[in-house]
């Protein structure tokens, strides 16, 4: 032997009740300032219409605020009225230096079917009775879910699989009593995946549609995700709920065994394994082995490994590769 060197969240939201169609808000008396550059800090748009939203479901619009004037403007308090409105992204307080401009969402979720009206009211430093609170007028309708999509089943659970492998499941989408188009759809978990269907995607009135979904798990453990189905506006038609183990196999392990090294003042041994013949290898013994043989238990079903030994003398100097022998894990 030879001897080598070793080498969201929505602050001061205020959530009252939902008006009727016609009624007008018998707290706020101020009406809406109109986008004019001689306000310091101007709302657009002025007016948010959700149109109709089926009950259970949230719409999101866009909102900015732009500061049009010489100084920083200081967003204290937003005062949302009508239950089923709300506001989504904005952290207070918020700071606008001269000429910046900060953008969130406007949510309309309806909890029962017919119109709803309700307003945004936006509070700054700038606010007085010259200058009021910035005002955005909320409008929505909520409507029978007649366009459902259904997901059989609600819930996939794939049982125990060995890490770096995959099990798959398969469901199906169905339409309820209207045409449903998916947008897109969104794994929250990279070890989730969907295949089997193409974006956009069409429906009709009582169709059927079916999809895979795959589970391959990269460590050890319980895994769980949701899979949602979106629809062009981002709101959510239907919601998987996933679930599985990842496992390290321990039903097999491999026994090496090798005759010692002739070579002087040898201390112990290394084991190196591979996933290819020939390498690369990797050490998998955290010391030196002063043993002619070893068990790896870090197997996987269904692998196959390549292994080598060297030998170390006690200057800390390693023998190259023995000769290779190979194991099949059933």
């Amino acid at each position: 032997m030879s001897r080598l060197p070793v080498s969201w969240a929505v602050i001061a939201i205020v959530l009252l009740s939902t008006f009727p169609a016609g009624a007008h808000d018998p707290i706020t008396t101020k009406s809406a300032l109109s986008n004019s550059k001689k306000e310091r800090l101007i709302v657009t748009p002025l007016n948010l219409a959700f149109g109709r939203v089926p009950v259970g479901r949230r719409h999101i619009q866009t909102v900015t605020l732009t500061n049009w004037g010489d100084s920083a403007v200081r967003l204290l308090q937003v005062i949302t009225q009508g239950g089923d409105f709300a506001v989504v992204g904005l952290d207070l307080p918020v700071t606008l230096g001269r000429g910046e401009s900060y953008t969130f969402s406007g949510a309309f979720a309806p909890r029962s079917r017919g119109a709803s009206r309700g307003s945004v009211a936006f509070i700054s430093d700038a606010s007085s009775i010259s200058n009021p609170a910035l005002r955005i007028e909320l409008t929505g309708e909520g409507s029978a879910d007649d366009g459902q999509l259904i997901i059989n089943p609600a819930t996939m659970n794939f049982g125990t699989v060995q890490v770096r492998l995959s099990a798959s499941e398969a469901g199906t989408l169905s339409a309820g009593a209207s045409q449903i188009t998916v947008s897109f759809a969104w794994s929250s978990s990279a070890e989730f995946t969907l295949s089997g269907l193409s974006f956009p995607l069409t429906i009709p009135a009582g169709g059927n549609q079916g999809f895979t979904v795959t589970f391959t798990p990269q460590a050890s453990g319980t895994a769980s995700a949701t899979l949602s189905f979106m629809d062009g506006n981002g709101l959510t038609l239907a919601r998987e709920l996933l679930n599985g183990t990842g496992i390290v196999s321990q039903n097999h392990t491999v026994g090496l065994s090798w005759i010692a090294s002739t070579s002087e003042n040898v201390v112990g041994y290394n084991i190196y394994r591979g996933n290819q013949s020939g390498g690369p290898y990797a050490k998998i013994n955290s010391s030196l082995d002063s043993n002619t043989a070893y068990t790896d238990t870090s197997v996987t079903d269904g692998n196959t490994y390549y292994y080598v030994t060297t030998a170390v003398n006690s200057d800390n100097e390693e023998s190259v590769y023995s000769n290779q022998a190979q194991a099949t894990i059933p």
